[in-house]
């Protein structure tokens, strides 16, 4: 599975990459800037990845509003999460393959 990470610091990035990895899935990074170009390119990772994870701590709010818009629009589940972590990504991936009702 590509999972699309929106919002976090850069040095997390390298981490949840390797987390992703060794778990089967590939991970691709966006730090969740909407300025300039920035809501372009977050369309384009969210359109490329099969789930998108959104941290809420580290993002600004309108890029998590404009993240979890996009992956709706674009019929990709998503995940909000409080910190980029990897903790917080095999949290989010358990309730990904669980389903809406767990």
């Amino acid at each position: 599975m590509h999972i699309g990470w929106v919002g976090g610091i850069l040095r997390v990035r390298d981490e949840l990459e390797r987390a992703a990895v060794a778990a089967g899935h590939t991970l691709e990074f966006h730090m969740g800037d909407t300025r300039g170009r920035g809501a372009e390119g977050l369309e384009r990772v969210i359109g490329r990845c099969d789930v998108v994870i959104i941290g809420i701590e580290i993002n600004s709010h309108g890029g998590a509003i404009l993240a979890k818009k996009c992956a709706r629009r674009l019929g990709r589940p998503s995940v909000m999460v409080r910190k980029p972590s990897v903790s917080a990504l095999h949290r989010a991936l358990e309730q990904l393959q669980l389903g809406p009702a767990a």
